[in-house]
């Protein structure tokens, strides 16, 4: 995940937010307090290692036209296998035990 400070709305427009930070699931987004501000902004701070690459923080981010953050994918994202096929056992059962 990126975040651009110039395209979140905390920054260029100076007014709280935080959307990003309510949709993270694994809480990688979280607000900070902006020192020696009297009004109590907060502005959005990155773990990028908790990032699981979901999306949610893009999709919700109101900024426009650019979005602050950007999902960037992971190289464990890159490639799906198909699930792996278990022998099936065919089990005999006599009764339903009740």
């Amino acid at each position: 995940m990126k975040f651009i400070a110039k395209n979140c709305i905390v920054f260029r427009d100076q007014t709280d937010c935080g959307a990003c930070d309510e949709h993270c699931p694994t809480k990688a987004i979280t607000m900070k307090e902006w020192k020696n501000r009297e009004d109590g902004l907060r502005f959005p701070t990155v773990n990028p290692d908790i990032c699981i690459g979901c999306g949610a923080c893009e999709y919700i981010c109101p900024a426009r036209p650019d979005k602050a953050m950007k999902v960037m994918p992971l190289a464990v994202h890159g490639e799906s296998l198909p699930p792996k096929v278990e022998e099936q056992v065919k089990v005999e059962v006599d009764d339903f035990g009740f």
